[in-house]
């Protein structure tokens, strides 16, 4: 008999992906749940970046990168999860 795979929290996620390897100017990574434009629940990571970021030009590939492992790591840790992973400066 087969079971269902249990699908993590957002607390699992969020510990998985604060592991992740990043640069010293983005200071977390949060995973929430919100509404979409929809009203649908959903999952949102939010990059956390600080003033010392570097440049567009320098930071960009770091990023799209880093938007790269995170979504790897959720499509093995929670499959078919959807996931809106935006960018956000220290408050």
């Amino acid at each position: 008999m087969a079971h269902a795979m249990e699908m993590p929290t957002v607390s699992d996620l969020q510990q998985a992906v604060r592991q992740i390897e990043k640069p010293g100017w983005v200071h977390d990574i949060e995973v929430v749940e919100d509404l979409d434009a929809d009203g649908e629940l959903a999952v949102w990571v939010w990059i956390v970046v600080g003033s010392e970021m570097p440049g567009q030009q320098d930071a960009q590939p770091v990023l799209a990168g880093l938007r790269q492992r995170i979504r790897g790591l959720l499509s093995e840790e929670a499959p078919g999860l959807w996931a809106y992973i935006r960018i956000r400066e220290q408050s």
